[in-house]
């Protein structure tokens, strides 16, 4: 296990939510839970929304264009996978371990060890999500043998101390005095939001496990939907940390499309996969995530115009599926609809959890009869959607009106396939393999809807639809036409016909191979597969088969 060493805690320079310390950090003999709780918070988009989303996931969850190299191919780099897991343990992890292993006793802390558990909580909750079997109980200890945690355990643990710190924050107790963030007028923390988000997270958690343990599950979804008032009740509840806005902490995006000009000619264009989901649809969000595409590249009369995506790979999994020519080869990035400035802005504000998001939680909850809340599925379903409108700035009332009455939007419909001379085309990736589409004849368009406007809500959380994508099985995610063979990558295709679907987990990283072999063992012998990158998860159902590339497997196996 690698271990933070103090300059990481004592040479961070912080701004904007990560300032205003009033006591002297470099002095470890007095524990400084402010310093620690703030620099734990940043480090936390560093290892979740930096490197790891650009090269690896937004690869995965196709919001936008992402990276040809290894990892952008659905292959593994031990390496990187090293890096990636360093910066959640040594760097967000450990800080809170800090605060939790020498506040508990005392009294006046006791909101603030609350709330570093809180997110030490939601922090392990996506660590698991990567992995899976993770150190958690025996973790930052400063010893090298450490023993990994079931995913069961990490769960109940998760579960029942999320609990326990929501139920006991004191209102009346300690506060950090620059909460970075849910903070009041003052900058201090906002406990009430703080308990809301502990109970919304638990939420999230108990429906993602649904599959795995209901009985765990749901008696957590009772209590939670017994008393909606304390979890999220409005975009004002959403979780939302901003970067910083200088050089240490400002969003990498900013450092990697800004500062460093050269990686202009991997501009973060819109995924096709992405499209499929929402322009056939009308979608008003799209002008808050994409521009409109100008380039005279765009096909004309193309059918999603003035929206183009680039596709993961303008290579095709077998030669003929095309009438004409290729219209994405030699196309370059920047030609297509683009990513808004705004979300490469130095001092970006990313969501963590949205109030959408919870909506569309609880219409789960109610279609899969998990728990009973205030609401029917349909009004949870139509808030979720109102809700990501409102916290994208979608302002024009017409447009949503018109898109909750959209064939395969409005709440129990399915996608008008027959509404265009192209049919289901209309809907799918260019080679017509992938759609968008909502189809009565499916096993359950409804779970289908309710989860679709969830990847939708998600757009920039690429850690969080990925797990959505991986837990739920139902979104026909556009595979990997030309995947890295031979590094763990997910190739469900054959040597004929060449294609990956989105991985289901990363492999463990070189160093803990290394370094705690023994324990890492042990880890792999609870995965139902073995450290590889089509192992599913716990929690996760198995894998989507797409139906027209398993036709092309069979036809050349003929």
């Amino acid at each position: 296990m690698l271990l933070l060493s103090v300059a990481v805690l004592t040479t961070v320079s912080c701004s904007k939510g990560f300032e205003e310390l009033n006591t002297n950090p470099n002095q470890l003999s007095e524990i400084n839970p402010e310093y620690l709780f703030n620099t734990s918070v940043y480090r936390t988009l560093d290892a979740s929304c930096g490197s790891i989303k650009k090269i690896m996931l937004d690869n995965y969850v196709q919001y936008c264009y992402g990276q040809t190299n290894q990892l952008g191919r659905y292959g593994n780099v031990p390496t990187s996978n090293s890096s990636y897991y360093k910066n959640f343990y040594n760097y967000a992890l450990l800080p809170l371990q800090f605060i939790i292993d020498e506040k508990t006793e005392t009294a006046e802390f006791a909101n603030r060890v609350r709330i570093a558990r809180i997110w030490l909580y939601y922090l392990y909750s996506q660590v698991e999500s990567i992995w899976g079997p993770v150190p958690m109980s025996q973790a930052l200890k400063g010893t090298t043998s450490v023993p990994y945690d079931s995913e069961p355990e990490i769960y109940k643990t998760i579960l029942e101390g999320l609990k326990e710190c929501a139920d006991g924050m004191d209102q009346d107790g300690d506060v950090f005095i620059a909460d970075p963030v849910f903070a009041t007028s003052s900058g201090k923390s906002d406990l009430v939001k703080w308990v809301k988000f502990a109970n919304s997270l638990r939420l999230r958690l108990a429906v993602r496990i649904c599959n795995a343990d209901n009985t765990l599950a749901t008696t957590h979804i009772a209590e939670l939907m017994g008393d909606e008032s304390r979890m999220m009740e409005s975009n004002a509840d959403n979780c939302i940390v901003k970067w910083g806005d200088n050089e240490q902490t400002r969003n990498y995006y900013y450092d990697y499309f800004i500062v460093q000009t050269v990686n202009l000619d991997k501009a973060n264009s819109a995924g096709e996969c992405f499209l499929m989901h929402t322009a056939p649809y009308n979608d008003p969000r799209l002008p808050k995530f994409f521009t409109e595409c100008k380039s005279a590249q765009m096909p004309e009369g193309f059918h999603w115009a003035p929206y183009w995506g680039k596709p993961k790979t303008d290579h095709t999994p077998v030669s003929g599926l095309l009438d004409s020519a290729n219209p994405h080869a030699g196309i370059p990035a920047t030609a297509y609809s683009l990513m808004l400035d705004s979300y490469f802005a130095a001092d970006y504000g990313q969501m963590i959890m949205s109030y959408a998001e919870l909506c569309l939680l609880k219409a789960e909850v109610e279609h899969l009869h998990l728990g009973t809340g205030s609401k029917d599925v349909r009004v949870y379903y139509e808030d979720g959607i109102r809700a990501s409108m409102q916290q994208f700035g979608v302002t024009d009332a017409a447009a949503i009106s018109a898109y909750m009455v959209e064939d395969g939007i409005e709440y129990g419909s399915y996608s008008d396939i027959e509404g265009t001379p192209e049919g289901e085309k209309y809907f799918m990736d260019y080679l017509g393999l992938c759609s968008g589409a909502i189809k009565e004849d499916e096993e359950d368009p409804i779970y289908h809807q309710i989860i679709m406007q969830q990847y939708i809500a998600m757009f920039n959380q690429a850690l969080d639809a990925w797990t959505l994508i991986r837990r739920s099985q139902v979104l026909d995610i556009v595979p990997h036409y030309q995947p890295e063979l031979g590094y763990g990558a997910v190739n469900a295709g054959s040597n004929e016909v060449e294609f990956s679907y989105v991985p289901q987990r990363m492999m463990y990283p070189s160093s803990e191979l290394q370094d705690n072999a023994v324990e890492v063992g042990k880890a792999i012998a609870l995965l139902d597969g073995g450290d590889k990158m089509d192992t599913r998860l716990w929690w996760a159902k198995p894998q989507r088969i797409n139906k027209n590339l398993q036709q092309l497997v069979e036809n050349y196996k003929q």
